[in-house]
């Protein structure tokens, strides 16, 4: 007589384990396209690994790295960029942030943060999509959150600085517009008068962005 087969070692009609989220369209499509940007392509393919390996990593309590939004917003003209004193850090920086539970897009991630942050929107986009990636580590002062993967953005108000109050917030106690004047006829700009207490990485970008604020601002 043929023994009879083991039992099965699994559950009777167990349900195979449900698979876990899968990575918004929205952010995937921003991460294509920005290839395009100051970063360069290679950067831009690592981010979106990032996220598909591990859509969580677009929220707060995703784990110890993020993926992050902010923007470098100018004024009509590009004369003064936007800095916020951020309270946690203690250091002046562009406005934004994490991305909220529900938020897709890291384009509308960053505009909800500088409304929030300064008080502004009606901002146009310069550029097709982010115009830099940027990783940077974290200190302990952000407990847990160890390394930003941050999409950066370049927007444009809808006016001069001089008629543009910014608004602080609790997150950001101050603001202020920061001229960024031409250097000499241009397009390089001059980052002289950024405050004391701004993050070291900011001057190179704004730089950098000088030239491609020339190529593709109308």
């Amino acid at each position: 007589m043929t023994p009879a087969a083991p039992p099965p070692t699994g559950t009777m009609g167990a349900e195979p384990p449900a698979p876990g989220p899968s990575a918004p369209q929205a952010a995937l499509a921003e991460l294509v396209s920005a290839e395009d940007a100051l970063s360069g392509p290679a950067l831009a393919r690592a981010y979106g690994e990032l996220l598909v390996a591990d859509p969580r990593v677009m929220l707060r309590d995703g784990g110890p790295r993020h993926l992050t939004a902010s923007a470098i917003v100018v004024d009509r003209p590009g004369d003064h960029v936007a800095l916020v004193w951020h309270r946690k850090g203690r250091f002046w920086v562009q406005p934004g942030g994490h991305l909220e539970e529900g938020e897709t897009s890291f384009e509308q991630a960053a505009r909800r943060e500088v409304a929030e942050e300064i008080g502004i929107d009606g901002l146009q986009r310069i550029g097709d999509g982010p115009a830099m990636l940027h990783r940077h580590a974290l200190d302990t002062a952000f407990g847990a959150c160890s390394e930003h993967w941050d999409v950066q953005y370049l927007l444009r108000a809808p006016a001069p600085a001089a008629e543009l109050p910014l608004t602080v917030s609790e997150e950001s106690p101050e603001v202020r517009w920061v001229p960024w004047p031409l250097r000499g006829t241009g397009p390089e700009r001059e980052a002289a008068a950024l405050p004391e207490g701004t993050v070291p990485d900011l001057a190179g970008t704004l730089e950098e962005l000088a030239l491609y604020l020339a190529r593709r601002a109308g």
